[in-house]
């Protein structure tokens, strides 16, 4: 259901990773209260008012949700580019302390190093990376469309170094995750997939038609493996309040452009539709499991 394709060979990709929603899903609900860093924030410079899009945050935003209500803890990471609209999808949800920017250029390695002190001193165990563009095999980082955007894309990729357990949420083979899938895969379902692809793995990959799905999806599977307090988020007022926020804050479609409360060029419908699914099926899994 997650990877529903909209037309960027989602549906294809998936049967690559089958059973890493699951793997992701019993390693985050496995009982040892994970504690991760959610990285998030796909910026369109091109756009008549630049900003980042919608799909990522709303996901981020609920996967650091149902970690903290499962007795865990997460932190949001983006950059300085993607800043307003990361931080109003947290906002009333994640302590401020809890939402990590990180600047471009120069002072990058110092933040870095920053966050490798955190990860020790709150003992960090995972990287959730969703909807955030990675670096291609040449080390440039590409939008769908084939361009550079290195000029406003801070390397979080380099948190996939730190060695914690890393999972991968994306939907157009230009994400941080991808390079676990075989790179003719890539090449062959997705438009300029050979210019675009992502270089970085991490070691499970849920591929989602958006990749606010695939962050559902995660949370929906940890639901069925019986982490019941995550009920809200199965709720879809859940999620349109969610991406009103971001809307409000700039957000922006990452098809059209527009500053509008939709994802991906999808009517709201569609878009809804898969998130009922989802949550009707984890609610008919998990009483299942109770008999």
């Amino acid at each position: 259901m997650a990877a529903h394709d909209v037309g960027r060979g989602s549906e294809t990709l998936m049967t690559f990773v089958k059973g890493d929603l699951f793997r992701a899903a019993r390693w985050l609900s496995s009982g040892a209260r994970r504690k991760a860093l959610v990285v998030t924030g796909f910026y369109i410079p091109h756009a008549q008012h630049p900003a980042a899009e919608s799909d990522g945050p709303a996901g981020a935003v609920e996967l650091c949700s149902a970690l903290r209500s499962i007795g865990g803890d997460a932190w949001l990471v983006s950059d300085v580019w993607c800043e307003p609209v990361v931080a109003a999808a947290a906002q009333n949800t994640l302590p401020d302390d809890h939402v990590l920017i990180a600047p471009g250029g120069d002072h990058f390695a110092a933040w870095l190093e920053s966050v490798r002190t955190l990860v020790r001193a709150r003992s960090i165990d995972t990287v959730i990376f969703i909807e955030r563009v990675g670096p291609a095999l040449d080390g440039i980082p590409r939008n769908m469309r084939g361009m550079d955007i290195l000029e406003w894309t801070a390397p979080l990729s380099r948190l996939a170094t730190l060695g914690l357990h890393t999972i991968g949420i994306g939907d157009g083979g230009n994400e941080i995750g991808m390079g676990r899938i075989a790179r003719f895969a890539i090449e062959g379902a997705v438009v300029d997939g050979t210019h675009i692809a992502c270089s970085v793995a991490t070691r499970e990959l849920i591929v989602a038609g958006t990749s606010n799905w695939g962050g559902h999806a995660l949370v929906c599977a940890m639901y069925a493996l019986g982490c019941r307090s995550l009920e809200a988020m199965l709720d879809e007022t859940w999620h349109r309040d969610q991406l009103a926020r971001i809307a409000a804050a700039g957000g922006l479609d990452g098809v059209t452009l527009r500053n509008t409360p939709t994802v991906d060029g999808l009517n709201e419908e569609h878009y809804y539709a898969q998130i009922r699914a989802m949550s009707h099926h984890a609610r008919i899994r998990l009483r299942s499991l109770r008999f």
